[in-house]
């Protein structure tokens, strides 16, 4: 069991966080029952808890109260790790936690909408620890073998393994924030193919997007909103399509006649290159040393 104290008459008042009997599970136990607890971990404003446990729960208390708010359950897997994600990442509403198992997958759960948000499988033994990068996009996470994998937050997809520290165990993962010394992401424009009275422009701001700015007009006519800020930018000469790319390691191919968007992803590093062939069938970008063609449909 977790307990909780505070200051009392003649000592500490004492409220257990598990005020029932918790399911039995397949995992070895402690000689009273109960399953192991494996992590406690907070939210970046304080007001909440997080813990797991061997029977694969992850629960989530109000600290004010000490009543249990929300429970995840992952059945005949075992709990091992945990990390919020950090005040940075996006409002209040929109934390996260992510939650290591002892078949080496990793789970992303969303605390406002009470839902698993993705499920990914970076190792192929049990995890030992998970954290956050400061920024909320990446999630690192190390293995009882000593492999640590550097995984995208928000696709899932893995996209760096590191094994300094093979034949060991990963306990402990720290991350601090990088210092830019005033770096800002690149300011970029581009006149419109299909519309040359269009500039679209995208660079540092309040709002990441990108904006279209009618020369004629003399007016911002539409902004087309991004999750990350844009490293680089490029227009079809022949389709109304807008590649942009992101330091996230991933690439978004906007159709600007209806408005939807997609998101790829393949490169290992900021995507900081993305330029249309004058066909408009292919669209090559950059990212470090490494340069992929992507073949577009339709055109």
């Amino acid at each position: 069991m977790l307990w909780f104290g505070q200051p009392g008459p003649g000592g500490w008042n004492r409220k257990c966080l598990c005020p029932f009997p918790l399911p039995r599970c397949q995992h070895p136990q402690p000689s009273y029952g109960f399953p192991q607890v494996n992590e406690v971990v907070f939210s970046p404003g304080g007001s909440h808890c997080a813990t797991c446990s061997e029977d694969g729960s992850v629960r989530v208390w109000a600290l004010a109260s000490m009543e249990l708010v929300i429970q995840f359950q992952v059945l005949n897997q075992s709990c091992l790790c945990l990390a919020w994600s950090p005040r940075c990442c996006g409002r209040p509403e929109q934390q996260r936690l992510a939650a290591g198992y002892g078949d080496g997958s990793l789970r992303i759960f969303s605390v406002s909408r009470t839902a698993m948000e993705l499920k990914m499988h970076p190792h192929p033994v049990a995890l030992t620890t998970v954290t956050f990068s400061t920024d909320g996009q990446t999630v690192l996470s190390g293995d009882k073998d000593g492999l640590v994998a550097v995984s995208h937050s928000r696709t899932g997809m893995t996209f760096r393994v590191l094994s300094d520290h093979q034949g060991a165990p990963i306990s402990a993962i720290c991350v601090t924030r990088k210092e830019t010394q005033g770096h800002l992401p690149p300011s970029l424009a581009a006149f419109c193919p299909w519309d040359g009275a269009l500039l679209m422009y995208v660079g540092p701001g309040v709002d990441k997007e990108v904006i279209i700015y009618d020369l004629s007009q003399k007016q911002v006519v539409e902004k087309i909103p991004l999750p990350f800020c844009a490293m680089s930018l490029s227009l079809s000469p022949r389709t109304r399509l807008l590649a942009v790319g992101f330091a996230e390691c991933m690439l978004r191919l906007v159709d600007c006649a209806t408005g939807t968007a997609q998101d790829f992803v393949g490169h290992n590093n900021a995507v900081h290159l993305c330029r249309f062939t004058p066909s408009a069938r292919l669209l090559f970008t950059a990212a470090c040393n490494e340069i992929l063609v992507w073949e577009i449909s339709g055109c």
